[in-house]
């Protein structure tokens, strides 16, 4: 059985048992993303998961490696955009060494000058890399175009290559020490463990940290302002095969909006998945215009847009955009039918236990639920919200979230300024 602890010092403990393998998924998430960065300062949150284990509590970058390496422990953290999360997978004996060693990653991160200096120019060039990348060029204009200048969700969580420059690792601590800290933050784990054990071993080891800041409620997300009309962006890309496209609409989803259910089955009768649904129909399978499309909502602390992603041939842009806004306009106007909202609340529901059954997918579901203050029986509850969705509800999320003609439409490709 599931077991939450909230420890003196406000780190809410998660342990989910799962006997299945001798294995354990650790995850700690933080109130710390990229939504949190300073002005200016685009990247900071991204660099400070990076070099969290480049040295902490006395402890070297190879001297932090060596040690996970000899325990066989898979770590990773990383930022995105509400969060900043840790996680490691470990063999169930190695637990008590391991949350030991996390500790001081978390807790003491040295940022050494030298490693700072590293990962800035390792950061520079992939943000090089990532203005050759059609994807990730869309991602980011889509963004600028949604969210005003200041608003939390508008700067790629990498930075970009104004800002990380001006990141020094005064920074990093600086944000560290006003960001992460247990108050308000998790630890979830998942596993071959015994739930009131391993709660007892996270309160040895992080029960004594006391640092960081002392969060009174999750940060509030401003909501973004529509676009008055459709928004164009062109980006050109030279020496591509392939354009990319992406179509966001506000006013966009909250992780906990109660119309997070509706959503969720009108998202997958669109096309979730990029070889179904109504779009993948229409565009990819009919008319053969299109390598992949799908649709996805961007949730969390802040509303995130409905976001329709497709990548085709130059020469195809304008007829797979054209199609893309029909299909988009016919589900808004009269609903997906009564068959894609029967299938999609049956794939729907099936899914969310299936995630269950692993452990980092155990971790990560319990370690959300938390965060954004939905329970922790949201797992158990969500396929029967799911299955309870009538037609109307979804008809009207499609009409509260299917904005066209107050849309951003960003195209990403070479010699596309004749294909618009």
């Amino acid at each position: 059985m599931t077991r939450r602890q909230q420890l003196d010092n406000g780190l809410v403990v998660i342990a989910r048992p799962n006997r299945a393998a001798r294995s354990i998924a650790a995850r700690l998430v933080f109130e710390a993303g990229a939504a949190f960065d300073p002005p200016g300062k685009a990247g900071t949150s991204s660099l400070v998961a990076r070099l969290l284990d480049r040295g902490a509590g006395g402890l070297s970058a190879e001297a932090i490696a060596e040690g996970f390496e000899r325990l066989g422990v898979s770590y990773l953290a990383r930022a995105h955009g509400d969060t900043l999360d840790v996680e490691a997978r470990l063999l169930a004996e190695h637990l008590p060494e391991v949350l030991r060693r996390l500790r001081p990653i978390v807790a003491e991160p040295a940022f050494p000058e030298a490693e700072v200096r590293r990962e800035v120019g390792q950061v520079l060039s992939a943000l090089a890399e990532r203005e050759q990348d059609t994807g990730a060029v869309v991602e980011d204009a889509l963004a600028s175009a949604l969210f005003p200048p200041g608003h939390p969700y508008r700067e790629p969580a990498v930075g970009t290559r104004a800002s990380v420059p001006r990141i020094d690792a005064a920074d990093l601590a600086a944000f560290h020490r006003e960001r992460v800290g247990p108050s308000g933050s998790i630890l979830a784990l998942a596993g071959d463990i015994d739930p009131d054990r391993a709660i007892a071993l996270a309160a040895e080891c992080f029960g004594g940290w006391t640092a960081g800041r002392r969060a009174a409620g999750r940060a509030t997300i401003p909501e973004p302002p529509m676009p008055e009309r459709e928004v164009t962006l062109v980006r050109r890309v030279e020496g591509k095969t392939q354009a990319d496209v992406a179509l966001g609409m506000l006013p966009g989803l909250r992780r906990n909006s109660p119309d997070l259910p509706a959503a969720m089955v009108l998202n997958n009768a669109l096309g979730e998945f990029s070889m179904g649904g109504r779009l993948g129909a229409a565009i990819r399978e009919r008319a053969g215009l299109a390598y992949y499309v799908y649709s996805t909502f961007e949730a969390g602390l802040g509303a995130g847009p409905l976001v329709v992603r497709a990548g085709v041939a130059p020469d195809a842009v304008r007829r797979a955009v054209d199609l893309i806004r029909r299909t988009l306009e016919a589900v808004r106007h009269s609903g997906p039918k009564p068959s894609e909202i029967r299938d999609s609340r049956q794939s729907l529901a099936a899914s969310v236990p299936r995630r269950l059954e692993t452990n980092p997918g155990a971790a990560h579901i319990l370690a959300d639920c938390e965060f954004y203050g939905l329970g922790l029986d949201y797992p158990e509850r969500l396929p029967a919200l799911i299955r309870a969705v009538e037609r109307d509800q979804v008809i009207a999320a499609a009409h509260r979230y299917l904005t066209l003609g107050r849309h951003a439409l960003v195209v990403a490709g070479p010699a596309l300024k004749e294909a618009l």
